[in-house]
């Protein structure tokens, strides 16, 4: 009786593997394409007008007008209400004691605590010694500027307290890597 069991069990056992293994063969054939899907942080695109936040945009053309081989004198320059101090040696600097602090509204200050960076929407927390390398945001590179004063914290976190600094690269003209 024993034995029956046993033989019972190894074929029960057998057919359950086969079904198995042509189960799992037939679900790697049979894939479902699902469309794009895209998460934001907010509602579809708006309208700067209907926006309760106080957004400027500097475009490209501006940037390039201005000549400025940094972003921070021409966002001083552009943006109501954003205040950059500059106390380095050589311009902007890195460390607590040499970094232009950023403010927007009051609210920011040592090196950039309460104004969050954003360069191409990817946060910067850190750069050197804690905080973004100011000096780094070159124009060069910046198709666009988009600066929001104001709390923004619900949007882009808490450390958007006193505003955010979205900085938009250019893209590039062909795909691949090129090499020189």
């Amino acid at each position: 009786m024993r034995k029956f069991f046993l033989l019972l069990f190894m074929n029960f056992l057998g057919i359950i593997l086969l079904f198995a293994t042509g189960m799992t063969h037939a679900s790697l054939n049979d894939t479902i394409r699902l469309d794009e899907v895209i998460v934001t942080g907010t509602m579809p695109k708006v309208n700067l007008r209907n926006l309760p936040m106080s957004i400027t945009v500097i475009s490209g053309n501006t940037i390039e007008e201005r000549m400025q081989p940094s972003l921070l004198p021409l966002l001083t320059e552009e943006v109501p209400g954003l205040f950059i101090s500059q106390r380095g040696v050589m311009g902007y600097g890195v460390a607590n004691g040499a970094a232009g602090g950023m403010n927007i509204r009051g609210i920011g200050g040592a090196p950039t605590t309460g104004v969050l960076v954003l360069i191409d929407g990817h946060p910067q927390y850190m750069g050197m010694m804690g905080h973004p390398l100011a000096d780094s945001y070159q124009s060069m590179m910046t198709e666009r500027v988009e600066v929001v004063r104001g709390p923004a914290s619900v949007l882009y976190g808490s450390n958007a307290m006193g505003g955010v600094i979205n900085i938009i690269t250019k893209k590039q003209k062909t795909e691949g890597s090129h090499q020189s």
